[in-house]
């Protein structure tokens, strides 16, 4: 829809492109952009500024790393998020499994796991004794 918009000319589409600035007196008037590539400045007359962040992450050098990928995702273990490379772990967005659901509160879930893997990796034979936060730290209770 977004790109038909745009296509029809009932909004400038700006992509590959970062904000710089936003500009207005008591009101949006100008949004200043810098093109990701080109590093070239415009400033740009704005009734409405929508950003948009770029949700299909990039592996870049990553890419290279010897790691088992699969559609432009790191493939892991899902018992603890550890990939084909010893002591590389991948949570997020960047990672792949059967059933992956792309939501925040997944990557926190695999944060979790994968932190203990990572302590067991780093620390082994060292038992890790879990925290729970929700009321430790307060000296009232």
């Amino acid at each position: 829809k977004v790109m038909e918009l745009a296509e029809k000319g009932k909004i400038n589409l700006i992509l590959n492109s970062n904000l710089n600035a936003v500009r207005g007196e008591g009101k949006l008037e100008t949004v200043e952009i810098i093109h990701n590539k080109t590093m070239e400045t415009m400033s740009v007359e704005a009734d409405h500024l929508i950003p948009l962040f770029g949700l299909s992450p990039k592996l870049g050098p990553i890419e290279h790393w010897g790691l088992n990928i699969s559609k432009s995702a790191i493939e892991v273990n899902v018992d603890d998020y550890s990939t084909n490379v010893p002591g590389v772990y991948a949570i997020g967005d960047i990672n792949t499994y059967t059933n992956k659901l792309k939501l925040i509160l997944c990557g926190f879930h695999e944060a979790s796991l994968m932190s203990h893997s990572a302590y067991q990796y780093m620390n082994p034979g060292v038992k890790y004794t879990m925290k729970y936060t929700t009321v430790n730290g307060v000296s009232e209770f």
